[in-house]
């Protein structure tokens, strides 16, 4: 056998070696962005899942208050209702999204974690077969070490590279849309905000006049939702699209390609 060529199969099996044990580092700029895009957007989802709950506690409350200062008014508690209680459904089926947005993340973010840890296992693995090609000529071990290496690559840089599209798909067709949809449900919660309504059966006047007083409030309260429902259920709309298309969406397609890519360096022949 050639000396080069023996010495050059060496070389790359004791570089597998030692590539095999370095601890994983991270790549400054893409891993950066990467991170960054996680971050933020964990961020972003638990400011909105705050303000869409505090709005639920709110109508709760005007819910609960109805009922009790209507025993025996069905008309009015049916009133409430059917001012609320879209609101409150759709605010209910929200949740739901962010929190299967949340668990998205976490899903992604940890599959990243694990891209970089297992890189230069894969990859090591790859020269060491080239390695063992160079040094017996076997076509098949050429073969074999392609894919693993492709394979490597595509497992470290392909959820940063996505994170990064996903980021800049998010700003480009939707950062504006939802910073008014969530400044929208604030201002509502912000208005609803009046001292805690608390009704109970009082037998004196002045008991009588304090209910009187809070009824005013719910009053009030119920018209301030009505006025602003259609709003608040656009607002309620264009979060749950923003946040199914970046965290769901996305990632099923990225899933698929991550899939497909895989599947074609399997097969790759040369």
């Amino acid at each position: 056998m050639d000396k080069r060529r023996l010495a050059l199969g060496a070389a790359l099996i004791l570089l597998s070696v030692v590539l095999f044990f370095i601890p994983s580092f991270k790549i400054s700029l893409l891993d950066k962005k990467g991170e960054s895009y996680f971050q933020e957007n964990l961020k972003k989802l638990a400011a909105t899942y705050a303000v869409v709950r505090g709005l639920n506690a709110g109508i709760s409350v005007i819910k609960d208050s109805e009922i009790d200062i209507a025993p025996g008014g069905v008309g009015a508690t049916i009133a409430a209702g059917e001012i609320v209680d879209p609101i409150d459904d759709i605010v209910e089926r929200f949740s739901y999204i962010i929190l299967i947005s949340i668990i998205s993340l976490g899903i992604q973010k940890t599959v990243l974690i694990i891209g970089v840890d297992i890189f230069f296992k894969l990859f090591s693995a790859g020269l060491a077969v080239l390695g063992v090609y160079i040094l017996t000529g076997k076509k098949l071990f050429y073969i074999l070490s392609l894919k693993v290496i492709f394979l490597s690559v595509l497992v470290r840089f392909f959820l940063p590279i996505s994170a990064i599209f996903s980021d800049i798909s998010y700003n480009t067709l939707f950062r504006e849309n939802v910073e008014i949809a969530r400044n929208n449900i604030s201002e509502l919660i912000q208005l609803l905000k009046t001292e805690e309504i608390s009704l109970q059966e009082e037998n004196s006047v002045i008991g009588k006049i304090k209910n009187i007083q809070k009824s005013f409030q719910i009053e009030k309260k119920l018209q301030i939702i009505k006025d602003y429902s259609s709003k608040i259920i656009d607002s309620i709309i264009i979060l749950s699209i923003a946040f199914v298309f970046q965290n769901i969406l996305i990632p099923i397609f990225v899933v698929w390609l991550f899939i497909k890519s895989a599947q074609w360096i399997v097969r790759f022949q040369v």
